[in-house]
């Protein structure tokens, strides 16, 4: 495991050697100097976890070594030790970005502690920054892939609607990617760093939707042992991402309405109601217009939905786009793998792009992902996709063939028309006499 890095800064001799021998006993990696100048020297050049540093110096004191520091690596801790006398500048130098200060004299074990503390916070707050900046990338749009027409005017929604606080209808068949496009709008706004809340409005039963979403007190029902927040509290300042909206019963229907309308949640059994600053992204695979007028969907709610529209073509309308969705997959799952496929056969092209994707781009996605797995060459071949792909473009084929007694129906029958079904005239274009053509007509049951 690595060795944090811990920069002790102290004139004092004998309290230098002792912080290096007890902080290296513990396992850090210390370096120590006895001016704030040699301690800029070392920050230009190496990336330090921690500075520790006295803040009473010759030359650049703590406070001004701090500010200087932080030019240098904004995200490095830093601690500083000072006498009892200058605790107010201490207090100040942590509102300049110091982490802690510590009381000279001090007991080891005390500040054993503190430096543990604000390691695992440093740890913490990369971790977060780690996880932001995958997120950040992950959902950028070169993630949502594709060239034709409608996808460019995807991206031009998502570029226009991402800072907005309108809410956003995406529609779109199962697999489409409507979640991806509901993360491109947040993870690329200035929510960013604000909560990003999925709910699946088809998972829970009408009652349990209402307590995930608005929260619930204790009490409000069999099981409510204590108050409860639901997710549009979790996502304020954020977003929350209602998908399979058109699932939501009637009486969800009314709730959610007034929600949208004043950004006020009531939680299952409570009188008052809360404020909230939520942006709504609603995603739906049915046609709603048609549920308004069957009487299953409020008008109302659908407009005050339909305020954005993004509507996702399935990628049977957007054939163009299949091999560059293929190559994204093959990239992503080779590099997830350990991989080393470089290249789509073209005879796998050839039936990817024949194929009318149910499934839409998931289905892509998951084939790719198998074929990635089961190919042994460096490029992907037929023998890679599923048995079931192949012989889906043969068995559409032999649809299309017919058989001789079909064929013939077929002609007899267009004869039969181009000559106002004289048998005479039809059996002397057919090549037969007229009482073959009686027996055709009669075996083929042609009336």
């Amino acid at each position: 495991m690595k060795k944090c890095k811990i920069l002790v800064v102290e004139d004092d001799e004998k309290m230098n050697q002792g912080l290096v021998y007890v902080l290296s006993k513990q396992g850090y990696a210390v370096t120590s100097v006895d001016t704030g100048e040699k301690a800029l020297e070392q920050i230009k050049d190496t990336r330090f976890d921690l500075v520790l540093s006295d803040l009473k110096l010759p030359g650049i004191d703590g406070s001004q070594l701090l500010r200087a520091a932080r030019k240098y690596d904004p995200d490095m801790m830093f601690i500083i030790i000072t006498a009892y006398g200058t605790v107010d500048t201490a207090v100040s130098a942590m509102k300049q970005g110091a982490e802690d200060y510590i009381l000279k004299p001090f007991d080891m074990e005390e500040l054993r502690l503190v430096i543990k503390k604000t390691l695992e916070k440093r740890q913490l707050v990369l971790n977060n920054l780690r996880l932001q900046q995958q997120l950040e990338k992950k959902y950028t749009f070169d993630n949502i892939v594709g060239t034709s027409e409608a996808m460019m005017g995807v991206f031009k929604a998502i570029n226009f609607v991402k800072d907005a606080h309108a809410t956003v209808l995406i529609k779109g068949e199962t697999g489409t990617g409507k979640e991806l496009v509901a993360k491109a709008i947040h993870f690329n706004s200035h929510k960013a760093s604000k909560p990003y809340i999925p709910v699946n409005c088809a998972a829970l039963n009408e009652n349990l939707l209402a307590s995930e979403l608005f929260g619930h007190v204790k009490g409000a029902f069999t099981g409510a042992i204590s108050d409860k927040m639901g997710f549009f509290e979790a996502a304020d300042g954020g977003t929350i991402f209602l998908d399979e909206i058109g699932d939501i019963g009637p009486g969800l229907q009314q709730t959610f309405l007034r929600v949208l309308e004043n950004m006020e949640i009531q939680p299952v059994g409570s009188h008052e109601t809360k404020k909230v600053s939520v942006r709504v992204i609603a995603a739906t695979n049915k046609d709603l217009e048609a549920m308004v007028e069957q009487g299953r969907f409020r008008k109302d709610l659908y407009y005050r939905l339909h305020v954005v529209v993004i509507d996702l073509p399935p990628l049977r309308e957007r054939q163009g786009d299949i091999s560059l969705l293929a190559h994204h997959f093959l990239h992503q799952y080779c590099a997830g793998n350990n991989k080393s496929i470089t290249a789509i056969s073209q005879a796998v092209l050839k039936k990817l792009e024949a194929y009318p994707w149910p499934g839409n781009v998931r289905e892509l996605e998951n084939i790719i992902e198998r074929a990635t797995l089961f190919e042994t060459g460096p490029k992907l071949t037929l023998n890679s996709l599923p048995h079931a792909l192949i012989r889906q473009d043969t068995k559409k084929d032999a649809s299309d063939i017919h058989s001789l007694e079909q064929l013939s129906r077929h002609h007899i029958c267009k004869v039969l028309e181009k000559t106002n079904r004289n048998k005479t005239r039809a059996s002397r274009l057919l090549g037969i006499d007229r009482s073959t053509l009686w027996r055709i007509m009669n075996r083929l049951d042609i009336k």
